[in-house]
């Protein structure tokens, strides 16, 4: 792998297609990321029983970038899982099939994203928040033993009741009770759900070391009005230690808005 090109390591998320070495529009994707000095993928993958993962990474590695995370929002959307289903039937079948995601990962030290797998808006919050702790301390001691971290994205209100602080993630790490549990925050949702942004990130500090960039309408970061100047200096000046990685919709094509995007951003991140 080459030598890091900024002062954080910078990922995007994609979807994994299933014909991932044949699809032309996938590798030209991993070519402009290895063009634009990316180091990694968030990869959204369907069904992960249906895909080598060791071919994955030697296919990502030729592009000179790793699989930085699993992002399971693709996964759980496929097979209907919520963690926080007040179906028990149904949040334990969720329970079964995130283990199935840690095997896949066992021993990468790749990990997990929560987001869209906490569960989706319902109108019973605080019993999702229960179910979904009671999964989540169900996941995390045999996540431990895999060495695969869990990652609790804190998302606003209108897509799940579950987390969505930066500062309702970390209780529920907390009670899960172990290192490899940990709290993702993202630009987008802290711009809903956060008072003040900046301390949100500095009081959750210890709980997070990877950090999601999408601007407040959702497309990638320089596309809309969060001022991502204000936020990289932040971290820089708060010791940041972790990685970076951008996520949003695509507003005209991914070529065009990722160019867009990192003429913005890479000044910054030098």
């Amino acid at each position: 792998m080459e030598k890091e090109s900024y002062r954080f390591p910078l990922s995007v998320q994609l979807v994994l297609p299933d014909d991932y070495r044949e699809n032309d529009v996938f590798k030209r994707q991993l070519e402009i990321l290895k063009s634009l000095g990316f180091s990694g993928v968030e990869l959204n993958i369907e069904n992960p029983g249906n895909v080598v993962l060791a071919d994955i990474i030697r296919f990502l590695k030729s592009y000179n970038l790793r699989f930085s995370m699993f992002a399971s929002g693709l996964t759980a959307k496929t097979l209907n899982l919520s963690l926080s289903a007040a179906d028990e039937g149904e949040r334990r079948r969720a329970v079964e099939e995130c283990r199935a995601v840690v095997d896949f990962l066992a021993n990468t030290k790749i990990p997990v994203i929560m987001g869209y797998i906490k569960g989706p808006g319902v109108p019973y919050r605080d019993r999702a928040v229960e179910q979904f702790k009671k999964s989540l301390k169900e996941l995390a001691p045999y996540a431990k033993m895999k060495e695969v971290t869990l990652i609790v994205e804190a998302t606003n209100r209108y897509e799940t009741p579950v987390a969505n602080s930066l500062k309702e993630a970390v209780e529920i790490v907390r009670e899960a009770g172990n290192r490899f549990t940990r709290v993702l925050p993202d630009t987008f949702h802290m711009n809903i759900e956060e008072a003040d942004m900046f301390s949100a990130l500095k009081e959750c500090r210890d709980y997070y070391n990877h950090l999601h960039l999408s601007d407040n309408n959702r497309f990638f970061p320089g596309l809309g009005a969060i001022d991502f100047r204000r936020i990289v200096d932040f971290i820089k000046e708060m010791d940041y230690r972790g990685s970076l990685a951008i996520e949003g919709n695509i507003k005209n094509s991914f070529e065009e808005d990722i160019k867009e995007s990192m003429e913005y951003l890479a000044p910054l991140l030098k």
